[in-house]
């Protein structure tokens, strides 16, 4: 009982409506295909989060993107994204062991999504494709 009391103090009242991950084929994204989420779910206090899930050999020091956000009406949002993937001396920021790593970040709170609604992610690093890029994921969770 204390586990979930504690679970739930963690997560600001919040609740988890959905997560997904896309899988990169060949671990490279070009700047031209986004990843396309579609949680199909309805609510006008929703919260987005971006994961990204990298390899050691990511050659860049942080990972840029563009999050769209399209309802049945219009481009609700168009937020630019930078998750920084190194430190100042040159450790990998984000979690993880091995050569595979995990981090995430918040992209937007208070989003009206309708049972329509996608989600669109961009690579927006100056170069055509990116490799070394894994998965891209999206949580949205409903503030409370």
């Amino acid at each position: 009982m204390l586990a979930v009391l504690s679970l739930s103090a963690c997560t600001g009242g919040n609740e988890e409506v959905y997560s997904q991950f896309v899988h990169l084929p060949e671990h490279l994204w070009a700047h031209t295909v986004p990843c396309y989420f579609k949680p199909g779910i309805e609510g006008d206090d929703m919260s987005i989060t971006l994961s990204l899930r990298h390899e050691s050999e990511y050659e860049y020091a942080n990972a840029n993107f563009t999050v769209d956000v399209l309802t049945r009406d219009s481009l609700v949002m168009r937020h630019p994204v930078t998750i920084r993937l190194v430190d100042d001396n040159g450790n990998w920021t984000s979690d993880g062991f091995g050569s595979l790593y995990q981090c995430q970040m918040p992209v937007a709170d208070g989003v009206r999504l309708d049972s329509a609604s996608v989600i669109l992610v961009w690579q927006s690093m100056p170069c055509d494709t990116l490799y070394h890029i894994s998965e891209v994921g999206i949580d949205v969770t409903r503030n409370k």
